[in-house]
């Protein structure tokens, strides 16, 4: 999953929910009218936990293809 991806579902979500999408950003406007500081305490916390996330997918991604390919390079060499 890339950022692509993860933009398109959210245009795809804003398309097809269109009153869910309005109910969400009326909420967070109310809340950021009202407690400014502490929503955006929360934003920052769900994107920095969103950023490891994407992260560990990655890595993630990066050595299960490792370990996939682990029994054919040692079977290869013998």
């Amino acid at each position: 999953m890339d950022v692509y991806e993860i933009t398109d579902f959210l245009n795809r979500f804003i398309f097809f929910h269109p009153f869910i999408s309005m109910g969400i950003a009326a909420g967070l406007g109310i809340l950021v009218y009202i407690k400014p500081k502490e929503v955006l305490k929360l934003i920052l916390i769900f994107l920095g936990i969103c950023v490891v996330g994407y992260v560990l997918y990655y890595i993630w991604g990066a050595t299960q293809s490792g370990f996939l390919q682990k029994d054919k390079l040692i079977h290869k060499s013998l």
